[in-house]
């Protein structure tokens, strides 16, 4: 008994101490975890003062004229003055073509592509034809 008096009579102290200890503690953890996180607004980055867009690009229109050995002249598989020296079907078509690339503001090329045993005769008038429907752009090749 004498053990409960002397409790009930001896006042009892809060130890703060340990309580301030760990108060510092997590004061510590939450400063170090705070500082790790970064905020929306101290993202830094520039924004372009004007974007350039390129000019697009524009592709010319290609046309392959083909001179067989026989005299006949082939556009993409037409075939236009079959033997005759009449070529007024193929200025009407290449002047077509300068028409569809002067308004698309491109080039027009024009590749004449002769067989190997075809008339010299038969190759200028393609080539008079061309004039005629004022084809600037003209280049030769050959079958390999």
């Amino acid at each position: 008994m004498k053990l409960l008096e002397d409790l009930m009579t001896k006042k009892t102290e809060l130890q703060i101490t340990p309580l301030i200890d760990v108060v510092f503690l997590l004061l510590i953890y939450f400063m170090v975890t705070a500082s790790l996180i970064k905020k929306e607004a101290d993202l830094s980055f520039m924004l372009p003062a004007k974007v350039d867009t390129p000019d697009p690009i524009t592709l010319p229109i290609e046309v392959l004229i083909e001179v067989s050995e026989a005299g006949d002249i082939l556009i993409n598989g037409m075939v236009f003055g079959h033997q005759s020296n009449n070529l007024d079907d193929l200025i009407n078509q290449l002047a077509s073509y300068k028409e569809a690339a002067d308004s698309s503001k491109s080039d027009l090329i024009v590749n004449i592509l002769p067989d190997d045993k075809a008339l010299h005769g038969r190759i200028v008038m393609v080539m008079d034809a061309c004039a005629a429907a004022k084809v600037e752009n003209m280049s030769f090749s050959m079958n390999m």
